[in-house]
């Protein structure tokens, strides 16, 4: 690393097993590496809407290089690409995508939903639906990893790298929830680096979204998930996900943005 005065790095590598204020406070301030609840969401109802997700018809892909080979379901900001039409589209769509999402485990509690009710109760200033430019965004994306082929390569994700929308001044971090619907036995693992890339690594990240594994040193986390698991993590570290072996990873994400504990979580996707 040649840039490391830009490397941060968390106090430790602990992954919590519980959603607590403590435990949300600690992971939004960089204390802890992860907070991972195991059989978050009953398996059964996520098998069903796994299903459900590799067939959808909003099913698409990533726009950028090495992204694409992920499919997702309704577009999430990142691929509005600073396109004002774009833009326009992806509030448009916002609402009646969440509405979909949600509809798809009716009778039940969509996961995105359980963790957006515990991070508004949890958080002490409460949480809410990011807005941007007075808009809403979308929240609840399907993420789709088809067998032996889709992977995401290192890298990171910083809402200020997607909008200049005054409404995300003053974010301090970034926080993912990953709620794993279906998993392989073999491979679908998350690896995480414990720090932010450095500003070449940025660079490369904003063109083709991916670093080469092979000038990085070993990640510091390898996980696992398994199916009804909830992971979450800053994004704005290097993290990366390995291919699958012979079945579908699918798993529902909402990004969350922190201004510190005296202000609102924000939630979209």
């Amino acid at each position: 690393m040649t840039e490391a005065v830009q490397v941060v790095r968390t106090l430790t590598n602990d992954v919590a097993p519980e959603l607590t204020m403590q435990t949300l406070l600690q992971l939004a301030g960089r204390e802890i590496a992860a907070v991972h609840i195991r059989g978050y969401y009953p398996a059964d109802i996520a098998a069903k809407v796994a299903h459900k997700a590799i067939d959808h018809p909003a099913l698409g892909h990533y726009h950028k290089q090495l992204a694409g080979s992920v499919g997702r379901v309704y577009m999430p900001h990142i691929d509005t690409k600073w396109d004002p039409e774009l833009t326009a589209k992806y509030h448009d769509a916002a609402l009646p995508a969440i509405q979909d999402v949600r509809s798809m485990f009716h009778p039940y509690l969509s996961p995105v939903d359980r963790v957006r009710l515990e991070l508004q109760e949890l958080w002490p200033a409460g949480a809410n639906l990011l807005r941007l430019r007075g808009r809403p965004c979308f929240v609840g994306a399907f993420r789709v990893f088809r067998p032996n082929t889709s992977e995401l390569h290192p890298h990171s994700d910083a809402i200020n790298q997607e909008t200049d929308a005054p409404e995300i001044e003053g974010v301090v971090n970034q926080l993912v929830a990953n709620i794993y619907l279906q998993v392989p036995d073999q491979g679908g693992n998350l690896l995480l680096w414990l720090r932010e890339p450095t500003a070449e690594e940025t660079r490369i990240i904003l063109d083709v979204e991916g670093l080469d594994p092979a000038t990085l040193e070993p990640p510091a986390l390898e996980i696992h998930p398994d199916a009804g698991d909830l992971i979450i993590f800053s994004p704005r570290m290097l993290h990366a996900v390995t291919p699958g072996v012979d079945e579908y990873r699918v798993g529902a994400a909402a990004f969350i943005a922190s201004k510190g504990p005296e202000q609102p979580l924000v939630f979209w996707s």
